[in-house]
């Protein structure tokens, strides 16, 4: 049956020779793979940048009930990103929130809030000229909400994160699974910032670079299922 939606390109599997099988977040569906024959050929309707990490497309495929993967009949590149591809730090940044969504996104139906924040998220980083550091641990800090193991508690003055229990404790509770305390602060400060003010977030170079390994702990305990993601080293090298 053929439907029409919108999508998020999030990884590619090299199937055979000339083709892929394309991870696909999509709108009306949740996350999706697709068969993609002959993506390497001239005359193919689907390339290689068609399926670039992060790209927003429109689709119309042929989606079969009890079918793991499924068929593309049109895919179009709407919005076509300007930038992300093409920086060095923002293709750092879109491999790094490709990978944590392959390893995070397993429900296969609809979710069109988490779908409206990532498509959102992503013409923002393209748009963004100056902050670009801050939009990977935003970016974690809130798809944890959206996978439902934001903290349990409010921050208080002087407390700190446990990151196995997920909730903000007293300094007497503090123990190896916590951050310290300005870490925890602006942990708070970044889920309690919106979307249109990430450049807003004040998180100097040093805590950038803990509170991004730290989050990773975050995600290890609730959230990447036993899946290891490798592209933060690089981001960890080209933010610095």
């Amino acid at each position: 049956m053929l439907h029409k939606t919108q999508g998020i390109v999030v990884h590619n599997t090299p199937f055979k020779d000339n083709s892929v099988i394309a991870h696909i977040y999509t709108k009306d569906f949740g996350m999706q793979s697709f068969l993609v024959n002959g993506v390497r050929n001239q005359k193919g309707a689907i390339r290689p940048s068609h399926l670039m990490p992060l790209n927003l497309v429109d689709l119309v495929i042929y989606k079969k009930e009890n079918v793991s993967i499924h068929r593309i009949k049109e895919l179009r590149c709407q919005p076509i990103l300007k930038t992300i591809h093409y920086d060095i730090m923002k293709n750092s940044v879109a491999l790094f929130i490709a990978e944590m969504l392959h390893a995070t996104l397993r429900e296969e139906e609809g979710n069109e809030e988490l779908f409206s924040y990532l498509w959102h998220f992503i013409e923002l980083l393209d748009l963004e000229e100056h902050m670009i550091g801050n939009f990977p641990i935003y970016f974690m800090v809130h798809l944890s909400t959206f996978l439902g193991f934001n903290p349990k508690t409010a921050y208080q003055p002087g407390q700190v994160f446990n990151l196995r229990e997920g909730l903000f404790v007293d300094t007497a509770h503090k123990n190896d699974d916590c951050l310290d305390t300005e870490l925890s602060l602006h942990l708070w400060n970044t889920f309690n910032t919106g979307t249109a003010n990430i450049s807003e977030v004040k998180l100097p170079r040093n805590i950038r670079t803990i509170l991004l390994n730290r989050l990773l702990d975050y995600f290890t305990y609730h959230g990447l299922h036993g899946r290891k993601i490798k592209s933060h080293i690089i981001l960890r090298e080209v933010l610095s």
